[in-house]
């Protein structure tokens, strides 16, 4: 057994290693950097999916004579490949986004949505200035307005779905989709100083309460209140002097908001994620070798097969739909209205014809954006 004084001088080395870990990823980020700036001045393509992989299969080949575990080598570096690879699209993207720097997020500080943002904007290397709104209808309109440069919106979840309000605003709305981001939720119960037997009353969002309902249901004696964000139902546990009042929120708002974690991996599934859209009054140009997604909102002629001849248009030039929703189009009983995400760039010759051809089967076709994929390819590699 280790004495209190050789247990506190390995936890010193190993701080010690983490720290020279991290100035090696800045000194590895600045090279980046310089590869990206000749990639820029010689136009060179951004990705060479081949000579990452060898890249990889030499480090993984390493740490196996290391005795390190190769799958977590791998998912080490697919994430720092993958972060050097955003930083370069970033630079050729030249990314007129960094002079937008008011975004309108839901609710208040703490929230997922500002979550999203904050992570979105580090992702990007932009400066932004956040503010709270009420509504997804104040959001759109703060935009719309130029009160706001941008606003992000949660779009669907893994678990619940999703969130049709935002996309019945997308209708007509005059705004453009400029980009994506896929937050990991991780609701947790949080609340002053209670645990979970003391428990009474639990504050969430309807959507956050749906997405934890197997851990409420396990305890009926607890009331739910529904309130309109995370920061909402945090704000009503700060505001009580009652005991036993707890949120449904994040670490990142319990931190935030000096709150106490009561219970983590509160959702029915571990792997919950959320999709948020950011929105501009204008759209942004992203260069060809950037993959994207482009977002379309249609409306089909009234005739049999439309909709079906629609879809096959992108079938027959191989475009993946990764989304279709259908809305009920106001003031038209029985008509709907379609919303679909397609991987492929806008000036893509087969994005291009499929719309085009698409087009002829509509009563209307607008392209509502084209955008970063939040999600890059990742070289493939076996693994032993």
């Amino acid at each position: 057994m280790l004495s209190d004084e050789a247990l506190d001088q390995l936890r010193q080395e190993i701080d010690h290693i983490d720290i020279n870990l991290i100035n090696l990823l800045s000194k590895r980020n600045q090279l980046c950097e310089k590869v990206g700036e000749h990639k820029l001045i010689t136009g060179s393509p951004t990705r060479d999916l081949d000579r990452e992989k060898v890249l990889i299969e030499k480090k993984l080949d390493l740490a196996k004579s290391l005795g390190l575990n190769p799958h977590f080598v791998h998912q080490l570096f697919d994430l720092i490949i993958e972060q050097s690879v955003k930083q370069q699209y970033r630079m050729k993207m030249g990314f007129s986004i960094k002079q937008r720097s008011r975004i309108a997020f839901l609710g208040e500080p703490g929230s997922y949505s500002h979550q999203a943002l904050l992570q979105h904007s580090s992702a990007f290397g932009i400066n932004v200035t956040p503010f709270g709104y009420p509504s997804f209808r104040q959001i759109v309109d703060s935009v719309k307005t130029d009160e706001m440069d941008m606003g992000i919106l949660p779009l669907e979840n893994t678990t619940s779905g999703s969130i049709l309000d935002v996309y019945d605003l997308l209708q007509g709305s005059g705004i453009h989709i400029i980009g994506e981001e896929i937050l990991a939720v991780n609701h947790c119960l949080v609340g002053k100083n209670e645990s979970l037997e003391t428990i009474r009353k639990i504050f969430g969002h309807p959507q956050a309460i749906t997405q934890c309902n197997e851990l409420l249901i396990k305890h009926p004696n607890w009331e739910i209140e529904y309130c309109s964000s995370s920061a909402a139902a945090i704000e009503k546990v700060l505001r009580s002097n009652e005991d036993g009042l707890v949120a449904i929120a994040n670490e990142f708002a319990a931190q935030l908001y000096s709150l106490k974690v009561i219970h983590k991996g509160s959702s029915n599934q571990r792997k919950n994620f959320t999709r948020f859209i950011l929105i501009s009054k204008e759209p942004i140009t992203v260069p060809v070798e950037v993959p994207c997604k482009t977002s379309i909102l249609f409306a089909t002629r009234q005739e049999p097969g439309a909709l079906v001849s629609v879809l096959n248009q992108f079938k027959s030039n191989d475009i993946v739909l990764t989304k279709l929703q259908s809305r009920p189009v106001p003031e038209k009983p029985w008509e709907e209205m379609f919303y679909v995400d397609l991987e492929g760039h806008i000036e893509d010759i087969r994005v291009h014809n499929s719309l085009k051809m698409a087009d002829h089967y509509c009563q209307f076709l607008k392209v509502l954006g084209c955008y970063p994929n939040s999600q890059i390819e990742k070289a493939k590699v076996e693994l032993d």
